[in-house]
């Protein structure tokens, strides 16, 4: 019975931390784009939707209820084989990946075991966490030692201790109105440039007031993604400190310097990373090891 109630803390281990928090402003940022549609003389959630609070709550029933699908196992398992190309692991990937997740697994209190690994055919150094349980590396990654495979792996168990991928599955849900409306105007702007494209002056005018009247519209949903960009870059300094809280801080770090980075050279391109720059993290992780 003992054992039982352990496995089951196990199980339920999950700590939200700073990177799922601060999510919850980029999720204000897309709600408010909606009720600032609905405002509008003339838009197509207006067309839904008569009162802001309606969308508000709609939205966020959507969002919860779609991510809670999507995480049902079984669910999961078939949108992750549907979606992302990866494969199970081989017997002999499986067999090293195992006491691999055992190790992590008890220095996280988590039971890592559980998680489905997905492999994926890539020269490129990567790991993702997906969903609830859905740990997805590279066969480069699978090349490399198994500490720094493990230190790897602790990184991405640290985004799902988290909750991090559940909360960027919520704002997904959310972007959506916003995505379909920027893809109406990439569509606009294509016509426009099928029929002024002959008559280089007027092509340019058109684009020019199509990209004024798309970012007059627009520019909250912008200002959201924006701020998912630096949710995504402080979740992954949280991942990092979780795994360094675990013990695998110089094994992370020293990966990273192998993997190497380009430092942006604009302030502009600072704000549009989804992480940070390698540099950055590992200064940090140097100094919390």
């Amino acid at each position: 019975m003992a054992e039982s109630r352990q496995s089951i803390r196990h199980r339920l281990n999950r700590r939200p931390d700073r990177g799922l928090v601060v999510l919850l402003l980029p999720y204000l940022a897309f709600i408010a784009f909606g009720v600032a549609r609905i405002d509008a003389p003339v838009s197509l959630i207006g067309l839904l939707f008569d009162e802001p609070l309606g969308f508000a709550i709609a939205a966020t029933v959507v969002a919860l209820g779609g991510t809670a699908l999507l995480c049902a196992p079984a669910a999961e398992r078939r949108v992750a084989r549907l979606f992302v190309e990866a494969r199970d692991p081989s017997p002999a990937e499986q067999e090293r990946l195992g006491p691999l997740l055992d190790r992590l697994g008890a220095r996280a209190g988590m039971e890592a075991r559980r998680f489905d690994v997905r492999v994926q055919e890539s020269g490129e150094l990567n790991a993702a966490a997906g969903g609830l349980r859905t740990l997805f590396v590279t066969t480069a990654a699978l090349r490399r030692s198994d500490a720094e495979l493990e230190a790897l792996l602790a990184h991405e168990l640290g985004h799902h201790r988290a909750l991090h991928p559940v909360g960027t599955l919520v704002l997904w849900w959310l972007s959506v109105p916003g995505e379909v409306l920027a893809a109406i105007y990439r569509a606009l702007r294509r016509l426009a440039q099928r029929l002024t494209g002959r008559v280089r002056p007027l092509a340019l005018l058109v684009q020019l007031v199509l990209v004024v009247w798309q970012v007059a519209v627009m520019w909250i949903f912008y200002v959201g993604r924006l701020l998912a960009r630096w949710a995504a870059r402080v979740s992954e300094y949280a991942a990092d400190h979780s795994a360094a809280a675990w013990g695998y801080g110089p094994q992370l770090a020293a990966l990273y310097a192998d993997v190497g980075d380009v430092e942006p050279q604009t302030r502009l391109e600072r704000l549009l990373l989804e992480h940070p720059p390698m540099p950055a993290r590992i200064a940090r992780l140097t100094r919390s090891g």
